[in-house]
């Protein structure tokens, strides 16, 4: 009867590991990084807002009509139902400034990181025939 060595397993090489660790290192250090391209940053904030508004939807009977990168802003279009619409227009201002702010999303949202210092991201209200009844800008909200 022939004895049988159990099969050994091969360590791996330690270059291949030292390899694998800065590689992994280096993608994280660049998925830290901002974005230096505008239209980029543009971009995929906007995608991630389309993410961020399903998982947050606005307030009841408000539909997004777009989510759109424009003149170095990612505008967000709310369409209001035409009474909400009509009533805002008989209020003061302020109540319909303070509704949108409320859609802003949070500093610590990922669309935040992407955009540059310069670029913003853009609340407007529209009426149900496309009207533009506010806007307003979420940088300059959250100072």
């Amino acid at each position: 009867m022939a004895f049988k060595y159990p099969m050994r397993r091969r360590r791996p090489q330690p270059l291949l590991v030292l390899s694998f660790v800065v590689i992994m290192g280096a993608l994280m250090y660049a998925k830290k990084m901002p974005v230096s391209e505008p239209v980029l940053g543009l971009k995929v904030a906007s995608s991630r807002l389309q993410v961020y508004f399903r998982e947050t939807p606005p307030p009841k009977d408000w539909t997004i009509a777009a989510i759109e990168p424009a003149k170095g802003e990612v505008w967000v279009d709310l369409t209001l139902p035409e009474k909400q619409a009509a009533a805002f227009t008989h209020q003061p201002r302020r109540n319909l400034l303070d509704a949108l702010t409320s859609q802003c999303p949070p500093q610590s949202d990922p669309a935040w990181s992407v955009l540059l210092k310069t670029q913003d991201i853009e609340i407007r209200s529209l009426s149900a025939d496309g009207k533009a009844l506010a806007a307003i800008s979420c940088r300059a909200a959250r100072k």
